[in-house]
């Protein structure tokens, strides 16, 4: 009997990523990159704007003519969008297999077995799941960067976020769990974990915090760093900010979502907190951790957002001067409250407004990266650059990227490199 194969097609956040790993060991078949050779194709979505919404479903058709010769062909599709149509998936692609909610991952074998016997279709999306950590995420060999999820689903009401609706209420993984899967990723060769979580830094667990979590990952022996993302900037607590100080292995930079620098638009979106609010928590954070970076994701066009407003969000990022944002035109989803909110923005509108506030942040990025310029930075070397195969590459404390010319067997290893040059998305050094 010939060997089966897997295709798999990922969209999405690091949440994704890491349920894709896990996909692939519950499976436990190989890899191919072709799906043409698959016996196996799955769709892992997401559903967090309209774009990667309609990007899912789109390449959900690319399979049907593979499906038509090759009817013992499984094709499924998992994650977000799979939560938030169900049914409607299956009436709508007659190729289509199975439909898989993010929290049924370990239900996969039983559903492909059943699918294989018994020829049915099926919509599994329940959020009743008795051990959705049981899966670990497969990791390939030589990867010295990997996620460890701790956390599923969000308590959070965010008026324009679906998560809730697709991910289902906040689990905390126990504490002895995540140690178990660090481990297991340490004895794979990992240096560096970063934790995951829709709201990273809400963790709790038995009585203990985020905070308490880091400093037990931080006394795993052989791994190097420790990263985490997304942060929630309520629960970016003094404890949280000590443990970052005093924890060496904890990486000096925290992923901070603001979306907007407008309190009106803040108390619109639900977001807990005022600007003013915010700043204080990253004047602390860079008061008390030396060099810090700070990145943050960031909606324009929310429904009633003023020229004021825009200009408030402007003023957010000159005043923080964020290392790096992701900024996006607001999306309406549905079943959210902003979905159905009043004075919705022109796309056109909103679509200028992005652009002024991406060349403002490049602007930004550009010059603190040329400011690294004859710095020394200690970088966790990854593998082979992208830009140049001769070259290697790695990324700072603060998650910088860096090129630099060195020998292969450097992987893994944290070394030391001066900075030559500061580019819009990388910096170039030479090792010391």
């Amino acid at each position: 009997m010939s060997e089966k194969y897997l295709y798999i097609e990922t969209y999405g956040c690091q949440m994704n990523d890491y349920d894709s790993e896990r996909i692939k060991n519950v499976i436990g078949i190989p890899e191919t990159k072709d799906p043409s050779k698959a016996d196996i194709i799955i769709i892992n979505t997401c559903a967090i704007r309209a774009k990667a919404d309609q990007k899912a479903l789109s390449s959900l058709g690319k399979f049907k003519n593979l499906k038509k010769n090759n009817p013992n062909l499984i094709v499924g599709m998992t994650g977000c969008v799979a939560q938030l149509y169900g049914k409607k998936l299956l009436s709508n692609a007659p190729h289509l297999d199975f439909v898989l909610g993010p929290r049924s991952i370990p239900k996969l074998p039983e559903i492909i077995n059943n699918i294989e016997i018994e020829k049915t279709r099926i919509v599994e999306t329940s959020y009743d799941v008795e051990e959705p950590f049981e899966i670990m995420p497969y990791h390939d060999k030589g990867k010295v960067t990997s996620f460890l999820s701790i956390q599923q689903g969000c308590n959070k009401t965010c008026t324009y976020c679906i998560v809730p609706t697709v991910r289902g209420k906040e689990i905390n993984r126990p504490a002895d769990d995540i140690l178990l899967e660090a481990n297991y990723l340490i004895q794979k060769g990992v240096k560096e974990i970063t934790l995951i979580g829709q709201t990273v830094n809400s963790w709790k667990s038995n009585g203990l915090k985020f905070s308490d979590l880091l400093n037990l990952v931080g006394e795993l022996e052989s791994l190097e760093r420790i990263r985490f993302t997304t942060s929630y900037p309520r629960d970016c607590t003094k404890k949280l900010i000590k443990a970052m100080k005093t924890n060496p292995k904890v990486c000096s930079h925290i992923h901070l979502p603001v979306q907007s620098g407008s309190n009106n638009i803040l108390s619109k979106m639900n977001r807990t907190y005022t600007s003013q609010w915010y700043l204080d928590v990253v004047n602390r954070l860079k008061d008390e951790i030396a060099d810090m970076a700070v990145s943050s994701d960031i909606i324009v066009g929310f429904p009633g957002e003023t020229e004021k407003d825009f200009e408030q969000t402007l003023k957010l990022i000159e005043e923080v001067e964020f290392d790096t944002c992701f900024s996006f035109k607001y999306s309406p989803r549905p079943g959210t409250p902003a979905a159905v909110m009043e004075n919705f923005i022109d796309s056109d509108i909103a679509g200028k407004r992005l652009s002024i506030l991406q060349e403002f942040q490049r602007k930004i990025t550009y010059k603190k990266n040329e400011e690294r310029a004859g710095k020394i930075e200690e970088v966790l070397v990854e593998g082979i650059s992208k830009n140049d195969p001769e070259n290697l590459m790695g990324r700072t404390s603060q998650n910088r990227i860096v090129n630099f010319a060195a020998k292969n067997n450097l992987v893994g290893r944290l070394v030391n490199v001066k900075i030559n040059n500061g580019f819009q998305n990388s910096l170039l050094g030479t090792i010391i």
